[in-house]
């Protein structure tokens, strides 16, 4: 049996949608279709309500079935890789946008060069998105800003992070929440774990995000410093995401919130042996500690 028809078969399943699953596998929709043809002709039934893209009978018992079958073939290529010399195999990251954009790239040359016969995809979304996909095994490992509580999952803290209010070049000093309080703010959309972390701290300083004067919301941590940088207004970010800014003297950062963020690695806990995880997450975990990239 061909598993990539079976994986097609359950990411229909859980998606309800062709579409999303030609994206998700890089393949055409019609490519979609004939995989699911071809698994239905394989095992002789209909799987898929073609209406309502609902499993059939048959097409429940085939989606727990084919569930087991890919976690067990995984599992083997994973016990049989550890006897290899090299790391091989396609390693699927997730990271939030921190991570994803400041931490996980300047790293993944290093790991490249070193393991030349990995390939890797990296997916960035939201701490939230990024677990689920983990947790369908979608994805190999992780590095979100929020801790979990799941025994199937293996989770560690690797990074703390600082948040920090910035502004343009020429801002004058900030010494109390006072002194914000009527300037210009650009927000960022509320799905932003770096956003709620900041309404706590913010919180914790004596303050509240709804007394602050937001001029625009936006998606991006990079748009944000972007129309800081050009003097649109102020804003709370990363203090890994702000200090290079800083460092090229495109924006200022004016202070730190009394609360910390973390990053953590979550993995399947099957995966603990998985020799091509284990090698990123010494990486990651080795370049933090000496702060190299970050």
């Amino acid at each position: 049996m061909n598993l990539k028809r079976v994986e097609t078969f359950l990411l229909i399943i859980d998606y309800k949608s062709f579409s999303a699953v030609a994206d998700i596998l890089n393949i055409s929709q019609p490519g979609v279709t004939k995989q699911l043809k071809t698994l239905e002709k394989d095992l002789g039934s209909t799987l898929l309500n073609r209406t309502s893209l609902e499993p059939t009978e048959a097409g429940r018992v085939a989606y727990k079935k084919g569930q087991k079958l890919l976690r067990d073939w995984k599992l083997l290529e994973e016990e049989c890789r550890v006897f290899q010399n090299n790391v091989t195999g396609l390693l699927r990251i997730g990271a939030s946008t921190i991570p994803g954009t400041y931490i996980v790239p300047p790293l993944l040359k290093t790991y490249i060069d070193s393991n030349p016969h990995v390939e890797i995809s990296l997916k960035v979304g939201d701490s939230e998105n990024i677990l689920n996909l983990i947790q369908n095994e979608q994805l190999d490992i992780g590095i979100i800003g929020c801790q979990i509580a799941n025994k199937e999952l293996n989770h560690e803290c690797i990074a703390q992070d600082k948040l920090t209010l910035i502004g343009p070049n020429n801002s004058e000093e900030i010494e109390d929440f006072e002194d914000i309080r009527d300037l210009p703010f650009i927000f960022r959309s509320e799905r932003s774990g770096t956003w709620k972390a900041v309404q706590k701290g913010i919180s914790e300083w004596g303050g509240s995000v709804n007394e602050l004067h937001c001029l625009t919301t936006v998606h991006s941590t990079e748009s944000v410093i972007t129309m800081v940088e050009s003097g649109l207004g102020y804003s709370f970010v990363s203090h890994i995401a702000a200090q290079n800014a800083n460092k090229q003297k495109r924006i200022k950062i004016l202070l730190e919130l009394p609360v910390k963020r973390n990053f953590y690695f979550v993995y399947p806990s099957h995966k603990r042996n998985n020799v091509t995880i284990m090698t990123m997450i010494e990486l990651i975990e080795k370049k933090i500690n000496e702060r190299i990239g970050i």
